[in-house]
């Protein structure tokens, strides 16, 4: 089989997490990384493994090496994890926010996955299936104080979602958005700062789920799994809240 999954934000905590578990299932996948990829260097001799060096805000450059990806491998693109994102690392309200700052998390969440979907559906659509899960936020429906452009992106790529599974539901092309609480992430990437903000955060978050605990990149895992699989054919257009029964 030829058929491949395209997974953005390869390099991330959760996207280094899932390329390492569809691996080892044996399933062909086209990796999308920014710029690092030291998460991922022991899959670099994988036979079903290509990474990709892109800025997802840059159409042109991703649609060619995706083609050229393609091109090469002889691979037909199916499905699509798109879990790049970026992040208010400045932790300021939404009047304090640098200007260009707020506009890069807008370019960088909402363009980067106008452009993946803009590269992929064609291939989808050609044969006539795929199945695209979108990374949201639970902050989509909470809002994120001093966190308003990464609120707001998660917010809209969710509608994104909603929107293209109208759009896309007469050439079989499933499409939905899982949108996790908190999660237990290695943060040493972050700046002290940010890791404080984070920590406070999150234990705030967590005396208001039910479960007591963070969502874990298992759990994430096992919604992805579902509403990629072929036991999936009629869920689309939903985000899913993985809240540990946080309303």
């Amino acid at each position: 089989m030829n058929k491949a999954l395209v997974l953005t934000g390869a390099n991330g905590n959760v996207g280094a997490y899932l390329a390492h578990k569809l691996n080892s299932q044996n399933i062909k996948l086209v990796l999308i990384i920014h710029r690092k990829q030291d998460r991922l260097n022991d899959l670099l001799n994988s036979e079903n493994v290509r990474i990709i060096k892109a800025d997802l805000t840059k159409l042109e450059d991703l649609k060619t090496k995706l083609k050229e990806t393609f091109k090469e491998t002889g691979w037909i693109p199916e499905k699509l994890i798109h879990t790049a994102t970026e992040r208010n690392h400045d932790i300021k309200s939404l009047i304090d926010t640098d200007p260009d700052l707020w506009t890069y998390i807008i370019k960088m969440n909402i363009i980067g996955t106008y452009n993946i979907l803009k590269c992929l559906i064609p291939h989808f659509r050609k044969h006539h299936s795929g199945k695209i899960v979108l990374f949201g936020s639970n902050v989509s429906r909470i809002g994120l104080p001093k966190g308003s452009a990464y609120a707001a992106s998660k917010a809209a790529i969710a509608n994104i979602g909603r929107t293209l599974a109208i759009e896309e539901a007469d050439n079989n092309i499933i499409i939905n958005t899982v949108s996790p609480g908190p999660i237990k992430i290695d943060d040493s990437q972050f700046s002290e700062s940010y890791r404080k903000f984070r920590e406070e955060y999150y234990n705030e978050k967590l005396r208001e789920i039910p479960l007591k605990r963070c969502a874990s990149f298992e759990d994430i895992y096992g919604v992805c799994r579902f509403l990629l699989s072929d036991e999936n054919s009629y869920i689309t257009g939903e985000e899913f809240f993985i809240t540990g029964g946080k309303i």
